[in-house]
C-alpha cells in the first residue's frame, strides 16, 4: 500500500511539473510571447550599436584631431603664428572702427 501511495504522489508531481512547464513553453512559443522575445532582443541589438556607435564616434574624432594636429605643424613653418591667434587678429581688426570712413566724407563734402 505504502508503494502505491509512493507512486501517486510521483505521478501527482510529475504532473504539477509538466503542467507549469507546459504553460511556459506555450506561452514562450504564442504570438504574445515571441513579440516579447523579439522586442527583448530588438533592445538589446539596439543598446549595443549605440554603444559602438558612441565608441566609433570617439575614436573617429580623436584621430581626426590628432591628424589635424600633424597636418597643422606639417604647414607651419618655423616661427609662423598659429591660425587661431592670426584669425582673432583679423576679426579685432575688422570690428574696429576706422578713419577711412571720415577722410572720404571730407573729400566728397556730404555725409549720409
Amino acid at each position: 500500500m505504502i508503494r502505491r501511495v509512493f507512486w501517486v504522489g510521483v505521478g501527482a508531481g510529475l504532473a504539477v511539473v509538466v503542467i507549469v512547464r507546459g504553460k511556459r513553453i506555450i506561452a514562450r512559443y504564442t504570438p504574445a510571447g515571441v513579440a516579447d522575445q523579439a522586442q527583448e532582443r530588438v533592445q538589446e541589438l539596439s543598446a549595443r550599436t549605440s554603444g559602438l556607435l558612441a565608441e566609433m564616434r570617439a575614436e573617429f574624432t580623436r584621430a581626426r584631431t590628432e591628424r589635424e594636429r600633424e597636418l597643422l605643424a606639417a604647414l607651419l613653418a618655423d616661427g609662423q603664428e598659429a591660425p587661431e591667434v592670426v584669425r582673432a587678429r583679423r576679426t579685432r581688426e575688422r570690428r574696429a572702427p576706422t578713419d577711412a570712413w571720415d577722410e572720404d566724407e571730407d573729400e566728397l563734402g556730404y555725409s549720409f
